[in-house]
């Protein structure tokens, strides 16, 4: 999955296609074409699709991404194969009354272009798992809409104009606000929401939703919740594997993609990677889910500075609306050929979604509280907060008991770890069997206290762990059983776990599939990138903006993560500075 960049009015050749090399051009080859409707950039990547874009009957349509696709008379599969392609040009061009929940599943953007008349239509999907941002250009240049939210403010000539309460919203909670971004006048498209423009670019500003996170339970039990689950999940990944002999899966030492691997039809084989640091307790558990399923791993070894070194070409690749830290598999999509596989399956989300991940355990005081950031100015925290709590009562509409915590689910941008998408999409083919349209409609009606403890989750997925029923997780747990079984199991393995720490010399050793943060945000690597960008337009934000005050205020307040934001912000302000 790729790119679109694209303007209602004809920009010169060229520009274009420039704004959106400028970020995307290691990952992907850019394409331009024109005509009285405007200009349109593409960006492939030798993973998608072939059809990208389709032209036909007056009509040119971009699908991004490569979406299972439910229309008859082809059976449910992605969209590359088949003709089901040519029956997403055809929905399109059928307006924005189409079923869009039932005939497209998550994970694409699509436009749609009126290439005789001007004006079209933009959908989304139903958490704008691939997020689509718009702009008003400032020089008189049309209406600009696109998947990379640092091209678009380029294209629209706004990459300059930072918004500093969206800097310090990013700079202290991870995420930018729905609907804002670090840009002004740059928006994020609402999910799941079909949006025709004009073409002049005129488009409706809260146009109709095909589809809303709405708190209506239709199941009588969590068992009857658990067996639609279980199928949700195996029909999504049987329709993803439909056609493809082979696929990747992204594994861990956990139980999310263990499920997903439960679901992979018969007579298709898997391929799985996982990385870690070096041969630790996560990668010997991958290892061993992968040989009760008959698959084969490969392991993926990161290097000391594995982050700090992909850090501009990540950042560039994303843009700056989530932590570019979370594409942990950058680099690995070339070196062990993640990017040839049609599909790369995940296990994204299920935590979020499915196990109240980020359900607050009371009901708060309808606060919204920020962690320690001093050096950032008052009034523009006091700001954020605002535009917090504004975003929580718009969700509440929806989710009124709820809305705490699925402003920190929906959309997609809201989540913290989103970029791991984001990143993914632009390298390989990835495909999120649990962000399918069934399991996120599941996932938002269920009450959250049939999420909590893996109640839900472990009920819908027991079935699929049966052949790994003696693998534990990495930690302290075996997936296939149920809480009350896990008590003396658990004992056990803290005890054969503890020998076997004692006997290698590995009682200190870190067994997580990810590095200490703090180490890799005090690396001399990292101290080298912010002595060379701290010093940039952010300046406007802080109370002193040198960069020894940054520094010492970062790391004695903030979570290493924070500081890694910092280091990305301040690079690609910069960067966009640039002429």
């Amino acid at each position: 999955m790729s790119d679109f960049l694209f303007s209602t009015a004809r920009r010169p050749d060229g520009e274009l296609r420039r704004a959106l090399e400028r970020y995307v051009a290691r990952v992907s080859a850019v394409d331009e074409r024109h005509g009285p409707w405007g200009s349109l950039a593409v960006a492939r990547g030798p993973h998608d699709p072939p059809e990208v874009v389709v032209e036909d009957g007056g009509w040119l349509s971009v699908l991004i991404g490569d979406p299972v696709v439910r229309m008859a008379p082809e059976p449910a599969g992605i969209s590359r194969l088949g003709g089901r392609r040519r029956a997403v040009h055809a929905l399109l061009r059928g307006g924005a009354d189409a079923a869009w929940f039932d005939c497209i599943d998550s994970g694409f953007a699509a436009l749609a272009i009126d290439t005789a008349r001007g004006g079209g239509m933009i959908v989304t999907d139903v958490g704008s798992f691939v997020p689509v941002f718009a702009s008003r250009g400032n020089d008189g240049g049309g209406w600009i809409a696109g998947t990379h939210v640092d091209a678009v403010a380029r294209a629209a000539g706004r990459n300059v104009d930072i918004d500093p309460v969206s800097a310090a919203d990013l700079l202290v909670n991870l995420t930018c606000t729905y609907p804002h971004t670090l840009y002004t006048g740059v928006r994020q498209l609402p999910p799941a929401t079909a949006l025709p423009f004009a073409a002049d670019g005129a488009a409706a500003d809260e146009p109709p939703a095909y589809w809303r996170p709405a708190e209506a339970n239709p199941y009588a039990s969590v068992a009857d919740a658990a067996a639609a689950l279980r199928e949700a999940l195996v029909q999504q990944v049987e329709a993803i594997c439909a056609g493809v002999p082979e696929v990747a899966l992204l594994l861990s030492g956990g139980e999310d993609a263990r499920a997903v691997l439960g679901a992979v039809p018969p007579g298709v084989r898997v391929r799985s990677f996982v990385y870690a640091d070096w041969e630790n307790r996560e990668v010997r558990v991958a290892r061993a889910v992968a040989r009760a399923y008959g698959a084969t791993l490969t392991f993926g070894q990161r290097t000391p500075d594995h982050y700090v070194d992909g850090m501009e070409a990540v950042a560039s690749m994303i843009g700056s609306h989530n932590l570019f830290m979370d594409v942990h598999g950058w680099g690995f999509h070339e070196r062990l050929g993640l990017r040839d596989f049609p599909v790369v399956l995940g296990g994204l989300s299920s935590d979020s979604f499915l196990k109240a991940e980020h359900a607050p355990d009371d009901a708060g005081d309808g606060g919204f509280a920020l962690p320690p950031a001093s050096i950032v100015r008052r009034e523009l925290l006091d700001e954020v907060v605002t535009r917090r709590l504004a975003f929580r009562a718009w969700l509440a509409e929806w989710r009124p008991a709820t809305a705490a915590e699925w402003e920190k689910l929906w959309p997609f941008t809201q989540r913290k770890h989103s970029a791991n998408l984001h990143g993914n999409r632009r390298m390989f083919a990835s495909q999120e069997p649990y962000h399918a349209n069934a399991v996120v409609a599941l996932a938002a009606a269920v009450p959250t206290e049939w999420k909590r403890h893996r109640r839900l989750f472990h009920a819908a997925m027991k079935p699929l762990f049966r052949r790994s029923w003696a693998v534990p997780h990495s930690r302290w747990r075996f997936p296939y059983f149920g809480a009350a079984a896990n008590l003396p199991l658990t004992a056990g393995l803290r005890v054969t776990r503890g020998v076997r720490a004692l006997v290698t010399g590995q009682v200190r050793a870190r067994q997580q599939p990810w590095p200490k943060w703090r180490v890799v945000a005090r690396s001399e690597a990292a101290v080298a990138k912010q002595q060379q960008y701290l010093d940039s337009p952010l300046h406007t934000v802080f109370t002193d903006a040198s960069p020894d005050a940054l520094l010492a205020s970062a790391r004695g307040e903030w979570h290493p993560l924070r500081q890694m934001i910092l280091l990305q912000l301040s690079y690609l302000t910069r960067r966009a500075a640039d002429e």
